[in-house]
């Protein structure tokens, strides 16, 4: 074998040697390319799946959304409706429950009453936020000055707490009479009262379905 064919073995088996570096380098090319393309397919099929999953879902979660809102609209039957805790048209009807139970209405006002809350968790938040908050049930809360005796107070306070529309008694106080600061003597049957009712109003949020999830 003389130099020219060892030099021309060298340039083959030289070519070769690149043409399998080439090949080798192309694929692992396509086998990373392939793996890249084999993880987005697997997440993909994941979300997928997940949705679907919660498409599946969405038959159930409105069977409770009304499910759910058929309770609460029981719960909430008996409570006032908006207009009905007006001062007007709360403190007749209050007039007329003493009226039939013999008391007699010297003086009715409104009591201021917080109806928020501060503390919330908000979504995908490790740590409570403070923020106030849109109360559901929102409640009034009026104080009336009485005069009569207390087998008609006994009356009244039955006939508030059976009232078609949920009313409470929260507080019972004697008062002076006369102006004075003495109370009424015991053996005086008219006594001078003051009574605290209150009573709750729904004010039914919209809900959305993400939250019921």
């Amino acid at each position: 074998m003389n130099f020219d064919e060892k030099k021309q073995l060298l340039i083959v088996a030289a070519l070769c040697g690149l043409v399998f570096c080439g090949e080798f380098a192309i694929g692992w090319g396509l086998s990373s390319d392939n793996s890249k393309i084999n993880t987005e397919l697997f997440q993909l099929d994941s979300r997928q799946a997940s949705a679907q999953e919660k498409i599946a879902r969405i038959p159930e979660m409105q069977e409770k959304a009304q499910t759910l809102s058929q309770i609460v609209r029981e719960y909430t039957a008996i409570l006032p409706e908006k207009d009905e805790v007006l001062r007007d048209a709360f403190v007749d009807t209050i007039t007329r429950l003493s009226r039939d139970a013999g008391l007699v209405i010297q003086g009715a006002e409104p009591l201021e009453i917080e109806n928020t809350t501060i503390r919330s968790m908000r979504k995908r938040s490790r740590k409570p936020v403070a923020a106030t908050q849109k109360q559901d049930f929102i409640r009034h809360k009026y104080r009336f000055e009485l005069l009569g005796e207390f087998a008609q107070l006994h009356r009244f306070i039955n006939s508030v707490e059976n009232h078609p529309r949920f009313l409470r008694v929260d507080g019972i106080e004697l008062l002076p009479s006369g102006g004075g600061p003495d109370l009424v003597s015991a053996s005086h049957p008219i006594k001078k009262l003051a009574v605290e009712i209150s009573t709750y109003v729904y004010d039914e949020p919209k809900v959305q379905m993400e939250e019921i999830q």
